[in-house]
This record gives C-alpha cells, sequence and structure tokens, in this order.
C-alpha cells in the first residue's frame, strides 16, 4: 500500500485555533496575542491604519 503525501502530517497535527475575535469593519478573524483596538466596536490594526491613520486610540491584546 502506498503512503499519501502529508497524511501522517495532516492526521497528527493539533487542529486550528479558533478566533478570539472579528475586526468590526473588514470581519478580519483575530487570534489571540493579536492586537484589538477598541474603537468602533473592536477593530484589527490594518484597519486602525486605513481609517484612523497616526490618531491615539484605546487597544488591548487578547
Amino acid at each position: 500500500m502506498e503512503s499519501i503525501p502529508g497524511y501522517d502530517d495532516w492526521k497528527t497535527s493539533p487542529p486550528e485555533s479558533k478566533p478570539a475575535a472579528y475586526c468590526t469593519i473588514c470581519g478580519g478573524e483575530m487570534y489571540e496575542g493579536d492586537t484589538l483596538y477598541t474603537v468602533d466596536g473592536g477593530i484589527c490594526e490594518t484597519c486602525r491604519d486605513d481609517h484612523y491613520g497616526d490618531f491615539v486610540i484605546g487597544r488591548e491584546v487578547l
């Protein structure tokens, strides 16, 4: 019987973690350790840069 390439890696690797939050602007997934900016209900760093530029806003680490 032939082995299937990558099967053992797939079978033995841990499951992917679930998102801790979602950006309220783009809907992007945010995971533990990501920075959540506490404006507009919680946004990601990319949306913060796109929408607010250099304004100082609150943030917390998930």
